[in-house]
């Protein structure tokens, strides 16, 4: 129990602090990126016309965080910001949600019928290893990078928590108010990304395993269920609803597909997993955890409840993981982000029960600092210098290629200057995507700034921007120099020109007259 009341406070505050500045400072160091400005060029458009609120099931995405992010934009001024704070807060409800599904996990055996007494005693007895899941979360490469990304990742991470939690104490008190808040939680899951169907299965599996027996229960996780349905088909008023199940099927391979060649993509995708958590969580975090882990639970007396806790920890993390691995045609970390709060909560137990076997206390101080350098040496270069740090290879759209915004903020401001004074319309290669949405969500609503989409391949300069020129507007071209295919350059003039880590250029050109 707790008898210091100041000290763990203390501890709360300063993990919450330490939490807020690292996630906060430098937010904007990487620019913006493909996806990102998508999403927030939807939130500005359903900002702009609540009746296009449904807009990005024209691309097969369900819109709960161009929502929410459509209430930031109100409260930021730069749009990337306004993206980017939800997952900072999407983050920091993780960081709340770990504390206390460890601290329930971590007492789940006890025999207390009232609930909010079970949850105040389980924070009372574990409060300081509930602590140590919160606090690998906050220096952990992993979430503190998508953390400040405006994606919706974070934010299905932070319902996969809560419906884990959730599911935790329906599964311990069976009753029909969790039970419709579960609901609620997988039913907002279900709005954010269709990876949210794995919650539902998830949360049934969670409640059987501790229920089996009781059979006339399982009403409590089917109503959750069918009320995550009843709120999933809000989204039948958009006009494009049926864009979601044709887009879904780009990202993941039919199951019939699957049973042609079983190991592939599972193989390959697993490796990539492999590589993906060696440089987001580090291997040697990963490899004492797992040690201390096994120590833990070969010392533990044997239990069907246990037994069975764990195993539904492992089963969130692993199922999951191992579904993506085999169904899905693209594979990066964001794409199972999702499954890590289970696999820190094992971590934190594993490590702190290797802990335990370190004297003296300052020993442990210096190994701790030790396992952690790696991962504070990727937050600190990914937070200072982002343009020379180096990432998987799945994952370096993010700072390098045509998904990369380089440049494009700097534009934008040179471009709103010069509208000041002349009518400016810019052409951008693309028209979806980092170009022209990233240079959009800057130029929203500055007058006589007209950005147009020119698609991809033009070998001359196109004839709408060439018609702008006579009418004596300045004319700009905004486009990647690999992607610059246009023959005769005779009426390109240099503005700027931004480089990228991969030597390529973002430049910005202004077309002179004939």
């Amino acid at each position: 129990m707790i008898k210091n009341k100041f000290f763990p406070l203390f501890l709360s505050i300063l993990i919450i602090v330490f939490y807020f500045f690292s996630r906060l400072q430098n937010l904007t160091a990487i620019p913006v990126f493909g996806d990102e400005a998508i999403y927030i060029r939807w939130a500005q458009i359903i900002k702009a016309e609540e009746s296009l609120r449904f807009i990005p099931q024209t691309d097969g995405k369900q819109p709960l965080f161009m929502w929410i992010n459509a209430v930031t934009l109100k409260m930021f001024s730069d749009p990337l910001v306004s993206g980017r704070i939800v997952s900072v807060f999407a983050g920091f409800g993780l960081v709340l949600l770990l504390f206390l599904t460890t601290s329930v996990f971590l007492n789940y055996e006890s025999k207390d019928q009232n609930i909010f007494k079970f949850i105040k005693d389980s924070i009372n007895k574990n409060f300081y290893k509930s602590l140590f899941p919160s606090l690998i979360y906050c220096f952990l490469p992993f979430s503190f990078f998508f953390d400040r990304m405006a994606l919706a990742d974070t934010l299905l991470s932070f319902f996969g928590l809560s419906a884990l939690f959730l599911s935790l104490l329906l599964a311990k008190y069976p009753r029909l108010d969790i039970s419709l808040i579960l609901g609620f939680i997988l039913g907002l899951s279900w709005l954010t990304k269709s990876p949210a169907i794995y919650f539902i299965v998830l949360s049934l599996t969670t409640f059987l395993l501790f229920n089996f027996r009781k059979i006339k229960l399982t009403i409590f996780p089917i109503i959750s269920s069918i009320l995550a349905f009843l709120i999933y088909n809000i989204l039948r008023l958009g006009p494009q609803f049926s864009q979601i199940a044709i887009r879904n099927k780009d990202y993941i391979w039919s199951i019939s597909e699957i049973l042609k060649h079983p190991l592939d993509p599972l193989k390959p995708h697993l490796l990539n997993t492999l590589s993906l958590y060696n440089q987001y969580i580090s291997w040697p975090l990963l490899i004492f955890a797992l040690i201390g882990l096994i120590l833990f639970l070969k010392n533990q007396k044997k239990s069907k409840s246990l037994n069975t806790k764990y195993l539904i920890l492992i089963c969130w993390w692993i199922l999951p993981l191992i579904a993506n691995a085999a169904l899905a045609k693209v594979f990066t970390a964001r794409y199972i982000l999702f499954t890590l709060p289970p696999l820190i909560i094992l971590i934190s137990i594993g490590f702190l029960n290797f802990l335990t076997k370190i004297k003296p206390n300052f020993l442990k101080t210096i190994f701790i600092i030790a396992i952690s350098i790696l991962n504070l040496k990727f937050i600190y270069k990914i937070s200072i210098d982002p343009f020379h740090q180096k990432l998987t290879s799945t994952e370096q759209g993010y700072l390098s290629d045509w998904t990369s915004g380089w440049g494009i903020k700097e534009s934008a401001d040179f471009l709103k200057q010069r509208s000041l004074s002349a009518n400016v319309i810019v052409g951008t290669e693309g028209a979806f995507g980092t170009l022209p949405d990233g240079l959009q969500i800057y130029g929203n609503k500055i007058p006589h700034l007209t950005i147009i989409g020119l698609g991809l391949g033009f070998t001359e300069l196109p004839a709408n921007l060439a018609n702008a020129k006579k009418y004596g507007d300045e004319v700009y071209l905004l486009i990647n120099q690999s992607r610059l295919k246009i023959i005769d350059q005779s009426r390109l003039k240099l503005i700027k020109s931004f480089n990228k880590p991969d030597n390529d250029k973002l430049i910005l050109y202004e077309i002179q007259s004939n």
